[in-house]
């Protein structure tokens, strides 16, 4: 009847091939216009605007090169998505996929149809919930409305390393509140797939780990009763990446790259020879140290909030990470690791752990001598002349860096517990 033709004339609307908007029911036609006009309302009244250019009466006549970059542009995004090695989405700050490309069925093999305005906790895995709410910044009494549950492992969430420790939970900062954390964004979530084989030994069957990298976006408003403004968070706008599946069992190696297999406290148990083509270190040196033991100081919480996620996701990409040499300076490396499945004994774990030298030649300054005004008085020392070494407690997995200062003083920067503290001795 008439009904049945509004409908379909509204779908008819929608910005989707009418292959597949001729298929939809009429929920899903309301489910898809509600998110196209928020989609819309994001676009225009974020910061800054996404406002396409608008044609006027005082455009210039097209020339035949203007209609070639315009047919070039019409094409554009498609392509765009087509190079990314990965899909993008935005998602309200309620919870809700505003967008989503139609690359998520080649990542997941879920519909760009199925996913756009629904909840985006009803495709995550139940202990990323609160992670994922705090990312978005839903405050926690909002949480349920937005679909957000709270599984037993979630208590361990990365994003809240105090609910570690039995801690009360850190409120997220308020929509409504002053945008003073940074808008950007990145972190681990799993997401439903169809991809994913069921019954195998993985951390979580049924889930792909996602690497979710973007910003915040915020539009300005005023506060009632006052001449200052305040940013209020829209949504997350974001590219995810697919890692490596947990099953693959060849790595290709490139250039700059060099693979150890280590346990489930990050020490080493196989080392590459390759190592020596980037590193002043052999295998033997590395096999039997912790990852701990030669990572720069700065960068020891970022390792450990990847080797959390590694522990409870299966798969982790670290940061940019400096990685200490043994006559002193450092290397930048960024690793991928992924949890092994021995399908013979699946109680026994290990992680390979993929290394990328972003950096080949070591500094030439010792990086603990580097920083004078930190850890004391300390001269810069060529690489030759500098003593760096690196210790490391077992018990706590803390960092001990040593190096000379003046007057052939050995100056001992240690961090233990969160604390740091400073000895020195004569050598």
């Amino acid at each position: 009847g008439k009904e049945n033709f509004e409908f379909f004339e509204l779908a008819k609307m929608l910005p989707l091939p009418g292959a597949i908007t001729s298929q939809l029911d009429k929920a899903s036609v309301i489910r898809l216009t509600i998110s196209y006009l928020h989609m819309r309302t994001f676009a225009s009244q974020g910061d800054p605007p996404w406002c396409p250019l608008l044609e006027g009466e005082n455009h210039l006549r097209r020339s035949s090169h203007s209609l070639a970059t315009d047919m070039f542009e019409q094409h554009l995004g498609a392509h765009l998505l087509q190079s990314l090695d990965g899909f993008v989405f935005v998602v309200s700050s309620e919870g809700r996929f505003l967008y989503i490309s139609e690359t998520v069925s080649i990542y997941l093999g879920l519909s760009q149809v199925e996913l756009t305005g629904s909840s985006v906790f009803d495709y995550i895995h139940p202990a990323d919930h609160v992670e994922m709410a705090e990312r978005l910044g839903i405050r926690p009494h909002l949480r349920a409305e937005a679909g957000c549950h709270v599984a037993p492992e979630s208590a361990s969430s990365s994003a809240s390393t105090s609910s570690l420790a039995g801690t009360p939970e850190p409120a997220p900062s308020s929509p409504l509140s002053p945008g003073n954390e940074p808008p950007d964004r990145g972190f681990f979530i799993r997401m439903k797939s169809t991809l994913t084989k069921r019954g195998l030994h993985v951390k979580s069957s049924g889930y792909k780990v996602i690497h979710v990298t973007g910003r915040i976006r915020c539009r300005p408003a005023m506060v009632p009763g006052s001449a200052r403004s305040v940013r209020r968070p829209m949504g997350l706008v974001a590219l995810a990446h697919t890692l490596p599946p947990s099953t693959l069992n060849e790595v290709r190696m490139e250039s700059q790259m060099f693979v150890f297999r280590v346990n489930m406290d990050l020490q080493v148990t196989y080392c590459e020879n390759r190592i020596s083509e980037y590193m002043d270190l052999s295998p033997a040196e590395v096999v039997g140290h912790t990852c701990y033991h030669f990572i720069h100081v700065e960068d020891l919480d970022n390792i450990r909030q990847s080797h959390e996620d590694l522990l409870r996701k299966g798969q982790v990409v670290t940061g940019y990470y400096r990685w200490l040499q043994r006559r002193g300076g450092y290397l930048w490396v960024q690793s991928c690791a992924t949890v092994s499945i021995n399908h013979k004994a699946p109680h026994e774990r290990n992680v390979i752990w993929v290394n990328y030298v972003i950096r080949s030649a070591p500094s030439p300054v010792s990086p603990v001598a580097s920083q004078p005004r930190r850890h004391g008085s300390l001269r810069s020392t060529a690489a030759d002349n500098a003593s760096s070494i690196m210790l490391l407690d077992k018990e706590s997995d803390s960092f001990t860096g040593l190096a000379t200062g003046e007057q052939g003083w050995l100056v001992c920067v240690c961090e233990i517990g969160g604390w740091l503290g400073v000895a020195d001795g004569r050598y």
